[in-house]
């Protein structure tokens, strides 16, 4: 038996996921890179990564975050949030707005990676596709 194929056309990729789980998004992004695909921003090496708390404080940076995260939202045609058990604040704005984008039609692929352990309504909206693993989803046929 052969492996599965994975997807063949290229696509812009946003990669979701609390601050405490770098590791395991840079392990997602690395996947999807090396299926050919493109980040279309990794906010885990981002010159601003460094401030992880006390947003207040760093008002200049706390923008210039928020605003490249929306930006990769909106420009990627798949946006992947890496499911975790540590609190994330930020990835569930990134998929409420991947989300608002589906429900438009503009985007095609929301995806939930990993066991849900902090459940929210939004991880079960009928435009999201849940899977135990990138691979499992770089697996399914476009």
């Amino acid at each position: 038996m052969s492996a599965p194929q994975e997807r063949v056309a290229s696509m812009r990729i946003y990669v979701a996921g609390p601050l405490h789980d770098i590791e395991d998004v840079r392990a997602v992004q690395d996947a999807v890179t090396a299926a050919g695909h493109v980040l279309c921003h990794d906010w885990t090496r981002a010159e601003d990564a460094g401030v992880t708390s006390g947003y207040a404080g760093a008002p200049e940076a706390s923008a210039s975050i928020a605003t490249a995260a929306l930006d990769a939202v909106m420009s990627a045609d798949a946006v992947l949030v890496v499911a975790s058990g540590h609190d994330g604040r930020g990835m569930f704005v990134e998929l409420g707005a991947a989300l608002a984008r589906a429900s438009t039609g503009s985007l095609r692929h929301v995806v939930v990676i990993g066991a849900i352990r902090h459940d929210s309504a939004f991880f079960h909206h009928p435009s999201v596709l849940r899977v135990a693993s990138v691979h499992d989803w770089l697996a399914l046929p476009d």
